[in-house]
């Protein structure tokens, strides 16, 4: 079997179901475990594609699986070590789907049985909390961009509550609304300001009054709503930005048509990209001044590297662009082997002049480098200048334009290193710093490697400098490729966090 086969047929059995919840002891298999290196990893993504016999409609269906790995907890006889657990996340649809033995739920691409009659007018969508999480004051949330965040044990990984941050997420306008939308959006990529320590986030409220709700968590518990941008469409968008006196926003020339959905087609099937529709920027005042509005090309972006404002008050912004809405394949045509191309990732940068006239104030260009997805960043540069960034990345001769690779970009130099793992499957890469570092790159990338050839996964710690290897720890199980996760330092973890 050559590489190319072997990574497609990693990729195929990655997406088998994670039929088990273990608690275990993780072996190191390579090198050894940093003794600087202390704190949990907590990541997120779909664990299975399919309930009861029915195989979900598109990859974001699938129900969410949180992993945690504690870094340095105490082992046999008291020798630090990696302690690993995975648990799904309870949410009320997978309770009661569980309990019934089949599908209840309408999703993103998936419909309930029934055809026609089984799915109109269902406006409930399963939340799958499987798209990311983040742990702001002691509380972990696994999150899902259509709905509430769910409040989860740090410790055990046992789901505590649906979140409404003490009712401010319940819909509270007209009664159509609350009836088709009774919780309003929380999107799965917030943002922390590392010079308050206060969370801000978007939700993409797509009703029959379109909107961008735009809030800030403060005190850790707080969720105020700041501004609600009424849209002329319902418009897409993943990802946001936060600089010190701004919040950005993109929205792409691709519209969810609300009246195909509630006639019963699955979401996905109505998205409808805008003819001869531009990109949208929203540039946002912190301090409250009015919503300043550009365009750019056309395109679709998942995830921003960064942002931040340079010596002359632009806006530099670095994004993972693609040129049009991704289409995911469906899981049951993966499953059976079949993977059509990934649309290549171009890293782009967009440099915003928040003072100029709107046809001259957005420069676009092209950084090179290979397809790169799923962006991570030393986390105290979050919305400053910042030199590295490290991603998932293709590859020149991957097959179907797979991520099979981690690289490490730095902006100052245009070098890139690249760590290939195929035929394993690399997920999103963590960076973690280093104790009192004094170095952007002085620290660890963290990231969950699958392995074909066995059919599990490794949890690997490589030198965030050059991509070698400090560590390899082995999984009991395989982990699907999955979304995106976080780590905590053992200073912020709670108590028991080790044991």
């Amino acid at each position: 079997m050559d590489t190319h086969d072997a990574i497609v047929r990693s990729y195929v059995a990655a997406h088998q179901p994670v039929t088990q919840e273990v608690s275990a002891v993780l072996s190191v298999s390579e090198g050894q475990l940093p003794a600087e290196l202390r704190g949990v990893l907590f990541r997120n993504g779909p664990g299975r594609f399919s309930n009861h016999g029915q195989t979900y409609g598109h990859l974001i269906d699938g129900d969410g699986m949180v992993t945690r790995f504690a870094i340095g907890a105490s082992g046999p006889g008291g020798t630090p070590c990696i302690r690993y657990r995975n648990c799904y996340v309870r949410t009320t649809e997978f309770v009661y789907e569980q309990r019934a033995g089949r599908l209840l739920y309408r999703n993103f691409g998936t419909n309930r049985a029934g055809g026609f009659f089984g799915n109109f007018f269902r406006t409930h969508l399963k939340n799958v909390a499987n798209t990311s999480v983040i742990y702001h004051h002691g509380r972990l949330f696994a999150l899902w961009e259509g709905g509430l965040p769910h409040l989860l044990d740090p410790v055990t990984l046992d789901t505590i509550e649906r979140y409404d941050f003490f009712g401010a997420l319940k819909n509270r306008g007209p009664l159509l609304e609350r009836v088709l939308l009774p919780e309003l959006p929380f999107s799965a990529h917030p943002k922390v300001d590392p010079q308050t320590g206060e969370l801000y986030n978007f939700g993409l409220y797509l009703g029959p009054n379109p909107k961008i709700l735009l809030y800030a968590i403060r005190s850790g518990v707080a969720l105020t709503v700041t501004r609600e941008i009424p849209l002329p469409l319902p418009l897409l968008a993943h990802d946001f930005l936060l600089t010190k006196n701004w919040q950005i926003l993109f929205l792409f020339p691709a519209s969810l048509r609300y009246l195909p959905t509630l006639m019963g087609r699955p979401p996905s099937a109505s998205v409808q990209e805008v003819a001869g529709g531009m990109t949208r920027i929203l540039l946002v005042p912190r301090d409250g001044g009015p919503v300043r509005q550009y365009q750019a090309a056309p395109c679709f972006v998942l995830h921003f590297v960064n942002a931040y404002e340079d010596e002359n008050g632009h806006l530099v912004v670095d994004a993972c662009r693609q040129e049009h809405f991704p289409d995911a394949p469906r899981p049951g045509e993966l499953l059976a082997g079949h993977i059509s191309d990934i649309p290549h990732v171009q890293l782009t940068r967009y440099v915003i002049d928040p003072r100029a006239e709107e046809e001259s104030a957005v420069r676009e260009q092209s950084l090179g480098g290979f397809s790169s997805e799923l962006p991570r960043i030393h986390p105290a540069y979050q919305g400053l200048p910042y030199r590295y960034a490290y991603t998932v990345s293709a590859t020149p001769d991957a097959p179907h334009g797979l991520f099979s690779a981690i690289a490490r970009i730095d902006h100052h130099s245009d070098d890139t290193k690249l760590r290939d793992f195929s035929p394993g499957i690399p997920g999103e890469p963590v960076m973690v710093p280093r104790p009192d570092s004094v170095s952007e790159d002085d620290g660890w990338i963290l990231t969950v490697v699958y392995h074909g050839s066995e059919h599990r996964s490794a949890l690997y710690i490589l030198d965030a400098r050059d991509l070698s290897t400090v560590c390899v720890a082995e999984l009991p199980h395989h982990v699907p490729p999955g979304f995106h996760g976080t780590f905590v330092p053992s200073s912020h973890c709670p108590p028991g966090w080790n044991s």
